[in-house]
């Protein structure tokens, strides 16, 4: 550990005290570099506990860690598999709004990373940014084409603040994991692997680009979609370039009726190119928010903001569709084989019990109440499914389940009697119609068959990689309730000793009592007596502690 991250763990643990969460340190291998960062108690600033709940606590100590934390904690609200339903409500009102960094700052980055001067770059820059977030911030420009642009420039320094970041919670991650079992079950360091992977992504910003024009080439015949054009010219990692769009934002309601927008048939639009992305191209943005969604004056919908995409592959599509099409027929054994699907390949345990609750989710959400209820309650009674059955999906599942609810929303505020599961329900049908054509079903065939063919053409090096591991003595083999059998082998070799050694200090006692051996009690001998004596009492014990635990 460099003295460098020596001071950030120091500002971590001051901030968790600060906050009233010094508890979370008292159990926690963190004690050990209390001593050494000499962090007192009292904290300046310490918030009472009593003014804030524990889960807003952690919300409010996590926007002051700054980007890292915030963006860890926006993943963890998409993990109802981990986290409690009431800490996941806080983690979702996370916000990333800071102060804007100098036009200094803005200026030498731009200058630096387009190699040339503000002023020959663009005819005009407004200084004062638009709109500024924890990781960049964006200002309206004009190209020397006459062309109006919004840049997004990163903030100066991000990448080490957020790269040490990264390794704190790597290092803590790891040490959860090799001495907190009940957190290990989590793979916290699998957790931090996405999360790492996600600051990566969104601190490139030509993958943003890259993002922008693979959208465009999806969309490129569809007359209700407008993508924003990337200008790569003038796009680097840390800065981006791309076309202003003159939209109304889709949440307000009163200037889309001043424009003669249909609100309805807007919200079925929208939820049909969300379909589009997900169950065609298997690729999706994932963050759809009210401020990341435009309408333009010829009523095409734009997307802006593709730092945050869902990525889904051909058995992904396929389990998701399975998934939906469970959910709208009520088929609670078709449900819970698409839940098994999508749980990363792992074995789902309690599957009868799965079963059940899944039963109790459809009954309260029949086919024939389905326009009664909105998305947000059906995904809020799953999510609480699969904490308590600790069901393990990627991320991406999470994703657009987070997107499916707030395209719910958006639809609901266009349109009070519109409504998402019916749409979806009817749309999962059409699939299930449409996966019964010819064609479909030899595109399904084809996909098993080259299944099946990837699973032969790698079994021989996998067979060799185990072999060779066993060789290693690197394979381990995990049994579930070993534990507990070794436990009772335990108890009862403790007993069986215990029994042996009770029955031969009878029979010695017994053997001395019989030869006479003196000092004499009453004709008796003293030691035989003695020994007589303590196999009552040890005896009487071990007929005590079985008694007790239940064990006859």
């Amino acid at each position: 550990m460099t003295f460098k991250h020596l001071r950030r763990y120091k500002h971590v643990l001051q901030v968790l005290m600060k906050h009233g969460l010094d508890d979370m340190l008292a159990h926690s291998s963190l004690q050990k570099f209390l001593p050494r960062i000499r962090i007192h108690k009292k904290i300046k600033g310490q918030l009472s506990k009593a003014s804030f709940s524990r889960h807003e606590r952690i919300r409010m100590a996590l926007e002051e860690l700054g980007p890292t934390y915030i963006k860890f904690g926006q993943i963890l609200s998409n993990r109802p598999d981990i986290l409690p339903a009431e800490l996941i409500e806080e983690l979702k009102k996370l916000q990333d709004s800071v102060p804007v960094f100098s036009f200094e700052a803005v200026k030498n980055i731009i200058e630096t990373d387009l190699n040339g001067n503000l002023s020959d770059l663009f005819i005009s820059f407004q200084e004062t940014p638009i709109a500024s977030a924890s990781i960049a911030q964006v200002h309206l420009a004009t190209l020397p084409t006459g062309e109006q642009i919004v840049i997004k420039v990163q903030r100066p320094d991000i990448e080490e603040i957020i790269e040490e970041d990264l390794k704190i919670l790597a290092d803590l991650a790891e040490i959860a994991e090799n001495h907190f079992p009940q957190i290990a079950r989590f793979e916290p360091m699998e957790l931090v692997k996405s999360l790492n992977k996600s600051m990566n992504r969104e601190l490139n910003f030509l993958l943003e680009a890259y993002n922008i024009n693979h959208f465009q080439h999806l969309f490129k015949n569809d007359e209700n979609v407008y993508v924003p054009k990337v200008y790569s010219k003038y796009s680097t990692r840390r800065v981006i370039c791309m076309e202003y769009i003159d939209g109304i934002k889709v949440d307000k309601i009163e200037q889309l009726r001043t424009h003669h927008i249909n609100l309805s048939a807007l919200a079925e639009k929208g939820l049909f190119i969300y379909f589009q992305q997900i169950f065609r191209y298997g690729f999706f943005h994932a963050d759809p928010h009210p401020g990341n969604v435009f309408v333009l004056r010829d009523g095409r919908i734009c997307l802006i903001d593709f730092g945050m995409v869902g990525t889904m592959n051909h058995k992904d599509k396929d389990a998701f569709k399975d998934f939906i099409i469970a959910i709208a027929k009520g088929d609670i054994r078709s449900l819970t084989d698409a839940i098994e699907q999508l749980t990363k390949g792992k074995r789902v345990t309690g599957k009868e019990e799965l079963e059940y609750d899944l039963s109790i989710l459809i009954e309260e959400f029949p086919p024939e109440t389905i326009d009664e209820r909105n998305m947000g309650e059906i995904v809020d009674r799953l999510q609480k499914i699969i904490y308590k059955h600790k069901l393990s999906f990627s991320n991406d599942f999470f994703l657009l389940l987070r997107t499916l609810v707030i395209l719910d929303g958006i639809s609901r505020q266009l349109d009070p009697k519109f409504n998402t599961l019916e749409r979806i329900r009817k749309h999962s049908m059409r699939l299930f119609e449409e996966g019964l054509e010819p064609k479909n079903l030899l595109k399904t065939a084809l996909h098993e068959i080259l299944d099946v063919w990837d699973f032969v053409r790698v079994l021989p090096k996998d067979i060799k990689s185990i072999i060779n591991r066993v060789k290693e003595g690197k394979v381990k083999l995990e049994f579930l309730g070993l534990n507990q059998l070794i436990h009772m082998l335990d108890v009862v070799s403790n007993r069986l000793a215990a029994a042996i050694i009770l029955a031969a200090m009878i029979l010695g006692s017994s053997l001395v009592v019989l030869s006479h051996i003196p000092p004499l009690w009453y004709g008796i001998p003293v030691i035989g007596l003695i020994g007589i004596i303590f196999s009552g009492i040890f005896g009487t014990l071990m007929l005590f502690s079985i008694y007790k635990n239940g064990k006859y």
